[in-house]
């Protein structure tokens, strides 16, 4: 399965969305739309066609939002309403999708398509929700990456001495905090049984 990673990154600019008291993650209709193309364009350029073609036609954002009420049905789709500004400075409607949404419409496309926007706000809701939603292993490996560079920087000698210096007090506490956190037990409600963190 190719990955599609957000648009936003790859030199195309989002335009800035309204969201409106939105506090979970969300996915607008508008990269909705991006990772449709991409998708599109992916599996044209596989088969070894120009992407828009007469297979795999361009989506355009107006049809996207014709789709909306027909697979969220009409009395739920007004509720991820909301509003950008295009590049004229013009507000513009666009919806904003929960997670659960945001698979719904991808999913009236194809499966792989569900399966990306899945794990792309999967990705987005732990962000959101910052490190500590990471396993312990992830944590290990960005204090080691960070102590890697650290490590290499501080051979630019006297100018990185004094970073380096203000960098291993904060790896040093780092590391006793992932440490700690991998020596945890857990005790589980009702079971009496401890699980250890690894």
């Amino acid at each position: 399965m190719t990955k599609l990673y957000a648009r936003s990154g790859q030199g195309i600019v989002q335009p800035k969305i309204g969201q409106h008291g939105i506090s979970t993650p969300t996915m607008s209709s508008l990269e909705m739309v991006d990772y449709i193309n991409a998708e599109r364009q992916v599996k044209a350029e596989e088969e070894g066609m120009s992407f828009p073609c007469k297979k795999y036609r361009k989506l355009r954002h107006d049809s996207f939002m014709a789709k909306v009420p027909k697979v969220l049905g009409e009395t739920q789709s007004p509720k991820f309403f909301g509003d950008y500004i295009d590049g004229k400075g013009r507000a513009q409607s666009c919806y904003n999708f929960p997670k659960r949404e945001a698979c719904l419409m991808a999913m009236s496309y194809s499966y792989d398509l569900q399966a990306k926007v899945y794990d792309y706000m999967e990705e987005l809701d732990r962000q959101a929700h910052g490190y500590l939603n990471c396993t312990v292993q992830e944590l290990q490996d960005i204090v080691a990456g960070a102590r890697k560079i650290s490590d290499e920087d501080s051979s630019d000698a006297g100018r990185r001495l004094r970073q380096r210096q203000d960098d291993l007090v904060v790896l040093e506490r780092a590391e006793s905090l992932v440490q700690s956190l991998s020596q945890l037990k857990l005790d589980l409600i009702g079971g009496g049984k401890q699980l250890e963190v690894r």
